[in-house]
């Protein structure tokens, strides 16, 4: 994923993750103001703060369209609820967490049988200040099985700060985290469908011979109950990760107060989708393709491979 402020009036922020089932680990925040710009680590529950805060910005996040019908969305453990276009819809931040909660989702479905894509998506906050943040689609494709297995949203970073002198890549180490490689699936309950080996992202391949299956996102809660579960949701895995509510690691302290405390100084923002910059113009010319219109036509259906 990936996660850019807009002209916030107290400090602009980027946050990239690096497609790695680590909820301490793998994302990073780095802070456009600071005299040395320098990734720090941030929690996945950071992460959820800012997603969820109404001020404007640009995502970049994942989506998992499958051939289940109305495949349950209340059920899943790592997606996370947001509204696109007026509508809920699960997301994911990283393609890894998506096939992870195949085991958590309730379906029943022969993995044989089992198709599904996974695409990357490009969203830009919509007009107004509100408890529920809306965002407009800017674009989105179909990831191929190679791209999956190794995306690392990393290398937007790099490329906005490749011409800034400030910028270093190290990673500023401000405290010795606790469980730093901490992976959950040992807590989680293991589905007789889908299996700890089978939901991995080496098991994952390209369906060649289907062309014309109907695949569909998980059918979203009502709008109205989505705060409410996504705080339920969050509370669980919590719980699984062993962490306490009312405690705030040090990674956390000053990230997600500028992006609240700017909130009351605005009444209304007008961001025009079409013109969505900075990551996303970024974006277009780094994906050294034809160019993105053409990877947005292209199809591409996942299956798991033969080790089930």
């Amino acid at each position: 994923m990936l996660l850019e402020t807009l002209d916030l009036k107290t400090n602009d922020v980027l946050i990239y993750s690096q497609n790695l089932f680590n909820f301490n680990d793998s994302f990073k925040i780095i802070n456009k103001k600071e005299k040395i710009k320098r990734p720090r680590r941030i929690t996945y529950f950071d992460v959820c703060n800012y997603v969820k805060d109404p001020s404007p910005k640009n995502l970049i996040i994942y989506r998992l369209l499958t051939n289940v019908n109305n495949l349950d969305a209340y059920s899943t453990k790592y997606g996370y609820f947001i509204k696109i276009n007026g509508r809920i819809e699960l997301i994911y931040f990283d393609p890894i967490f998506a096939i992870k909660d195949l085991r958590h989702l309730r379906f029943d479905l022969d993995p044989n049988h089992f198709r599904f894509k996974i695409q990357q998506v490009g969203l830009t906050s919509l007009t107004r200040w509100e408890s529920e943040p809306d965002f407009a689609e800017v674009f989105h494709f179909d990831l191929k099985a190679i791209e999956a297995q190794n995306q690392n949203d990393k290398i937007y970073a790099d490329a906005i700060f490749a011409f800034d002198p400030d910028f270093s890549d190290k990673e500023y180490d401000e405290y010795e985290e606790i469980n730093k490689n901490q992976d959950i699936s040992s807590t989680t309950v293991k589905s007789k469908v889908m299996s700890e080996t089978v939901t991995s992202l080496n098991n994952i391949a390209e369906d060649k011979a289907t062309t014309h299956t109907i695949l569909s996102s998980p059918s979203a809660p009502d709008s109205n109950k989505v705060q409410d579960l996504r705080e339920e949701i969050i509370t669980l895995l919590k719980q699984a990760l062993n962490i306490q509510e009312d405690v705030k690691g040090p990674s956390q302290k000053d990230n997600t107060s500028g992006t609240n405390k700017h909130i009351s100084d605005q009444k209304e923002l007008h961001i025009d989708p079409s013109k969505a910059h900075n990551v996303f113009d970024l974006f277009k010319t780094t994906i050294k393709s034809e160019g993105l219109s053409e990877r947005e036509k292209e199809s591409v259906i996942l299956k798991f491979g033969k080790d089930i």
